[in-house]
């Protein structure tokens, strides 16, 4: 095994799919303005003629809720969730570089964390 033509062809092999990717990205792109555009339209009608969906041969378009919530302020919604016990307004995940940086300090894991590490083969370009 000639180990400068595996890593030549490993590279070539993972550029490839970079420019697949990026090609992908870009046509998909084109696709959701697209679906973006026809979406703003069908609500627009929907909207303008007070009807809630559209039912055709081809398909049904109706309008739907798309709801979400991201923090504005940590310590106020922090405090909130600690004065009120709203635990489960969280999503609780440990920070793998505060844990390592516990396990290292600590020659130990915090509890109920688990931790696994895998010997991988990373590639660089000369």
């Amino acid at each position: 095994m000639n180990l400068t033509e595996v890593v030549e062809k490993y590279i070539a092999l993972r550029d490839k799919k970079a420019a697949l990717k990026r090609d992908y990205e870009a046509k998909v792109e084109a696709i959701d303005q697209m679906l973006d555009k026809v979406e703003a339209l069908l609500l627009a009608n929907m909207q303008a003629q007070g009807v809630d969906s559209y039912k055709t041969p081809a398909g049904t378009a109706y309008k739907s809720v798309r709801a979400s919530a991201s923090v504005a302020d940590r310590e106020s919604f922090m405090r909130f969730i600690q004065e009120t016990g709203e635990w489960g307004m969280l999503d609780v995940r440990a920070n793998k570089t505060a844990v390592q940086e516990y396990r290292e300090a600590n020659n130990d894991l915090p509890p109920g964390v688990n931790w696994s590490e895998q010997i991988v083969v990373n590639i660089r370009r000369s």
